[in-house]
Formats: structure tokens, sequence, C-alpha cells
């Protein structure tokens, strides 16, 4: 289980309530749930949840969120391990993003139909993008949208200029300044580095991704540790998601703060919910997923902590996907100023481009900004105190892979091989050796960028 310092005594009585010492008792089901979730949304989903459930079936419910350790890319490495070794022993995946439709279209997913009275009631899409997948396969639990976090105070100690887009993450004057996060741990940030290169197009996106990096003070392993840096002072700026700069800006210095999602430059996303392949607590999962997507889920996304149907102890901030909760939040007091059900759809965003390469890029960009970090940095100060030559900043940001090669990438070599369940003893021989071979190939693909990149790094700071 994971450690839940902050939410220690609420939890302890979670995990307790409705569990023997010895299992649990005969009128105990149980749920397992994979997670990329903050530990104030599982305590108050599993609280929800429990009270919904016992008064719908008269049962308890023991609910089990093992830590996948790390973000939304590490639960899909996990289940993609799990699946191959054929373990199923995980109901739900719970967040996460994108990578509920890589799953789906490696068959992990099993669909589940939602009653028509919970059904009839979300909207088809949101700013131009699917609440529920049409076979049913998964649903969008909740919608957020991408952007910057910044401290004003920096800013006009430092005499920065004001935050307007992306691009203020590769200006100079922020080096040592900007926050960053490692793509290939949270499914958050590798989203908002998608988004850059889908805005601006795909070489100058790289630019400036490449030149964030050479501007990062650190990159950090969870995408809400930047935006309490940010709080701290120790930031400018750094990307964001939503909840988590709405959530900051109502904690200790938030007053400091400030957040834009850059108009024309963003998206706005789903963050699905869906039932594993041979879930071994079918229905209960299914009750679950019925439970969140149904308003006594969805208030507790957006309702103020301690209002009538919302949550018990922590003021989420997330975005319910019904539109119907948004006019409830709104009436008991929410202040979350984003409307997604007016925003216009990202005329520049193909969901199919993020999802075919979301996994190759992660670790590329893991390769080339977070692993030799302080190689990228002093390149990037070099090139910076010799006047910006064109040569050098086109040389450091030129990236080694085309977007053409990295799609191939994310078809072909990044695609795990699964192994079905009827395999034939030769058949799954074969078939590990195959998934052998590609991770070898994977493998030797990233020591060939990080030995270029090393390289080229120590060459351009020279």
């Amino acid at each position: 289980m994971r450690h839940l310092a902050a939410v220690a005594p609420l939890w302890a009585a979670l995990l307790l309530g409705g569990c023997g010492g010895s299992g649990p008792e005969a009128d105990t089901d149980t749920l397992v749930i994979f997670s990329a979730h903050s530990e104030e949304i599982i305590a108050e989903f599993t609280e929800g949840f429990r009270a919904w459930y016992k008064q719908r079936t008269g049962r308890n419910v023991d609910m089990t969120w093992p830590d996948p350790g790390g973000g939304g890319t590490r639960v899909l490495k996990r289940l993609q391990d799990k699946f191959h070794a054929g373990r199923y022993d995980v109901d739900v995946v719970f967040g996460g993003g994108m990578i509920l439709e890589q799953m789906n279209q490696l068959g992990m997913l099993d669909p589940y139909r939602l009653p028509d009275e919970v059904l009839s009631a979300i909207p088809r899409e949101v700013a131009g993008q699917p609440l529920y997948d049409r076979q049913f396969h998964w649903y969008g639990a909740a919608v957020s949208t991408f952007g910057l976090i910044y401290n004003k105070t920096v800013l006009k100690d430092k005499d920065l200029p004001p935050i307007k887009d992306w691009l203020t993450m590769a200006d100079p004057r922020f080096f040592g300044l900007v926050g960053a996060g490692d793509p290939s741990k949270s499914a958050s940030v590798r989203k908002a580095y998608d988004i850059i290169l889908q805005a601006y197009g795909y070489e100058k996106g790289m630019s400036i991704l490449v030149r964030m990096g050479g501007n990062a003070r650190e990159f950090s392993g969870s995408s809400s540790e930047i935006p309490r840096n940010c709080a701290k002072g120790f930031l400018a700026v750094g990307p964001c998601i939503d909840f988590y700069a709405y959530r900051q800006m109502r904690s200790e210095g938030g007053e400091r703060l400030g957040f834009i999602a850059p108009p024309g430059l963003t998206v706005v996303n789903c963050d699905p919910i869906a039932i594993l392949k041979k879930a071994p607590h079918r229905k209960v999962a299914e009750a679950f997923v019925e439970f969140v997507m149904s308003p006594a889920g969805q208030r507790l996304w957006m309702l103020p902590a301690g209002a009538e149907g919302g949550p018990k102890t922590y003021t989420l901030s997330r975005l319910a996907i019904l539109p119907s909760v948004h006019e409830e939040a709104a009436a008991a007091g929410s202040d979350v100023p984003f409307k997604p059900f007016t925003a216009q759809a990202a005329d520049f965003y193909d969901a199919d481009v993020e999802n075919v390469r979301q996994t190759v890029l992660a670790d590329y960009l893991r390769v080339a900004l977070v692993e030799d970090h302080v190689a990228l940095a002093k390149a990037w100060k070099a090139l910076v105190d010799a006047g910006l030559p064109g040569e050098g900043v086109a040389e450091l940001t030129k990236p080694l892979v085309s977007g053409e090669e990295m799609l191939r990438l994310g078809r072909e070599v990044w695609r795990p091989v699964l192994i079905p369940d009827d395999a034939s003893a030769e058949e799954r021989a074969l078939l590990t050796r195959k998934e052998e071979q590609r991770l070898r190939q994977k493998s030797d693909i990233e020591t060939a960028w990080s030995r270029a990149l090393s390289a080229r790094y120590k060459a351009l700071a020279k």
C-alpha cells in the first residue's frame, strides 16, 4: 500500500472500516485499483464509494490501491508487465490520461456499458475531445487542461517578463528558474510536452523542450512537485495541470501564484477510468465505475470539502464531466475558474499521434533532458554566454529522431508483444522471444541516443 503520511488519520480509518483482521468478512466484497491519483483523491473516493456501495447493496467493500511506484506512465508499465506474465489481479485503472487508450488498443480493457440513466447524462465530448469510448472500454472521469504555473513575486524580484505561453520556459532569462518533470514517470508532464510539440510543430516544439531542459532547476519525479516548489519561490514558472495549480493557489504561499492555460496552445483532456481484462472482482468494478461517473462520484471532484454530497476532508478542485455538477459547484462556492463546456476545440491537436508516440516520446525526453541534465544545462549556459549563436543553438536543439521516425518506433519497437491467454506452448515461446528481441532493440536505441546526446552536450559546452 502506498504511504499516505499526509492523510494518515483518514486513511487508517478507511482501511480498517469493513475489514476483518485476518481478511475480508463474509459481507465484504473486494476491489483492487491501480491509480496515479493523489492520496487525497484516493481517500475521498474510497470513503465515498464505501458509503454508496453499502447503501446500494447492503455490503461492505475492501478497497486496495497498490502503489505502482510513479505516475500514469508507471501504471501503464506495471500493468503491461502483469498482462505479459498472465497475472490478472487488478480490477480497475483510474486516471493516467492517454495510457488508457493505449491499453485499449493492446486489448487490456474490458468494455462496460453504464446504465442508461447514467450514460445519458454524460456529454459525448468536451472541447472536441471524446468523454467515453464508443465501445465503452473507458470513460472520462474528470476533465483537465494544461498550462503554466508561475510565481508573481519571483518574476517581479528578478525583473522577468510576464508569462504568456509555453515559449517562456525556453527564454534564457529564466535559466535555473524553470520547473520541469520527468515524462517517463508522470503522464501529465508527458502530456504537457506533447501539447507543446503539437501546438508549435515537432521541430520547433523539440527546440522549446530542449531549451526548457537547459533552463530547468531540476526534473521532478511527480508533476505535483512543480507547483509546490513554485510556491516556495524556488521556481519562476513550470508546466502544470490545472487542478494542481488551483489547489496550490489555496495553500500557503498561494497568493503569490498565477496560472495560465495559453490561449490556442493547449487542450482539454479527460482523465479516464476503465475495467481491466479478466478483472477478478468484475461486479464490484462495474459498481465503482458507475459511482465515479454518476453525480454522487462527480460531486467529489468539484464541491468544496464539507458541502452536502461533496468530499469530506479535501477540496479536490477537479473538473467534473457532468454540466449539472458544475452548476451545483458554482452554487456551493467552488472557485474553479475554467469552463470546459464553453472551451473551443484545439484544431492543432491529434489524439492518435499522441497515443502512438506517448511511450517512445517519454523515453526519448528522459534520455535527452533528464538523465544528462547537468551536461545539457552547461551546454545551454555556454551558448547563452556566447550570445546564442544560431548554429550552436540549432545543434543543441535538433532532435535525433524525426517526427515520422518517432511514430514508427512507437508502432514497431515501443509497442509490447502481448501473449494471448489461449496461445499454445509453441506460440507462447515464439511471442516471448519476440518480446525479448523488442526489448533488446529498444535498449540499444536508448543507449545510442544517450551516447550521441552526451557527446553533443560536451562538445557544445567546450
